[in-house]
């Protein structure tokens, strides 16, 4: 019933495209995120709703991807990643979609600056690809050897402090830093969007047992939707539905095979084996989700843009003003905010220092300390 729900507000923003078409969209009619761990998460699990988005011209559409689902094989194999593939393969879903009712253009490939991390971003026409490339946590969560066991797991129950994408293109200190850069990109999407109308389309956490990686990237847009009561949730069961009764119908599972098929034709062009296994076939004409509604409030910040005459603190990647006194999310001034790394990882009276707050970098012995006593720095 929750499905059957979800596509009817999906429909009723068709009425909002035929009001603002194409390029001469005056605000979008909505915004919808879809946040997966891995690259074919979304086309087994959410779909069709993330086909009716995308094939909506008046819908922005953001997908965002936790890890490179590389099972454990980092950047290799060398000259032919397989996580590369799998980034191919999900591009190449979101274009077979986009495609339905527009000719082809080209995507344009780039990065930004989140919240003091570097994220790949792919653009093509009413979508935005966000691709983090954590490592891959292997199911149980233990990661593997050949990323140095990292996983999502072990970063948020705090076995390990940080974790890096696989490409060395960034770090995360901390399960918070990795929410807070979630919650970035979430906010820098709606800014000035104008739109009153936002889902957040996730991985259902309590949908156990699953993936480790489904079940934290789950857990870290719980956090995001708790900070953001003004969006409206879906929570996606994933792995479980293997098992489960077929209820979409003969159309609309011809939509999900269909656009996972042309997901997994990049592996094989890229020469490895096909996912269209037992295993993964078996998700197909399922959909199970969960939703929550927003509190009715607006999603973007419609106030004056953040800056040293409104914000005492910092101001993030969103145009929001913070605190600026968070590890990452630090400054002062209005000005704008900045994670803190080694070596100068703590925020301290919103500045990055290499101690805590109350204490004093002495010279003598390159300690942190409460005072010092006959240090002479030069």
């Amino acid at each position: 019933m929750a499905a059957i729900v979800r596509q009817t507000a999906v429909r009723l923003s068709v009425v909002i495209g035929l009001l603002w078409p194409g390029s001469a969209l005056a605000q979008w009619g909505a915004v919808t995120f879809h946040v997966v761990a891995h690259e074919d998460d979304w086309q087994l699990f959410f779909n069709p709703n993330s086909y009716g988005d995308v094939t909506n011209p008046a819908v922005k559409v953001v997908f965002v991807y936790t890890t490179a689902g590389d099972a454990g094989s980092g950047v290799g194999p060398a000259g032919n990643p397989w996580y590369a593939a799998r980034e191919e393969g999900a591009r190449r879903a979101i274009r077979y979609m986009a495609d339905v009712n527009s000719p082809p253009t080209t995507g344009t490939f780039t990065w930004t600056n989140m919240d003091g991390h570097a994220v790949t971003v792919y653009l093509y026409k009413n979508t935005v690809s966000y691709f983090l490339r954590l490592a891959d946590g292997n199911p149980s969560g233990t990661g593997y050897p050949g990323t140095g066991y990292a996983s999502l797991q072990r970063l948020r129950v705090g076995t390990i402090g940080t974790m890096a994408a696989i490409d060395g293109s960034a770090t995360y200190w901390g399960w918070s830093d990795l929410t807070n850069t979630l919650e970035a990109i979430v906010r820098a999407e709606l800014l000035n969007t104008g739109t009153t109308y936002t889902w957040l389309n996730i991985q259902d956490s309590a949908a156990t047992p699953d993936h480790s990686d489904h079940t934290n990237t789950g857990f870290l847009m719980d956090a995001v939707a708790a900070r953001m009561p003004c969006a409206n949730v879906a929570r996606f069961v994933c792995d479980l539905t293997g098992g489960w009764a077929t209820n979409l119908s003969q159309a609309d599972s011809q939509i999900e095979l269909s656009v996972f098929q042309v997901t997994d034709s990049a592996l094989t062009d890229a020469g490895y084996g096909s996912t269209q296994d037992s295993a993964h076939l078996a998700f197909i004409g399922k959909n199970y989700d969960r939703l929550t509604g927003g509190d009715g409030s607006y999603c973007f910040n419609s106030g004056p843009p953040c800056g040293p005459s409104n914000c005492a603190g910092c101001c993030d990647g969103s145009g929001l003003c913070q605190s600026g006194t968070a590890n990452s999310v630090c400054g002062f001034g209005g000005n704008s905010c900045s994670s803190c790394y080694s070596p100068t990882p703590y925020c301290a009276s919103q500045v990055c220092s290499k101690c805590l707050a109350g204490y004093i970098d002495c010279c003598d012995d390159g300690r942190c300390r409460s005072s010092c006593a006959g240090v002479h720095c030069l």
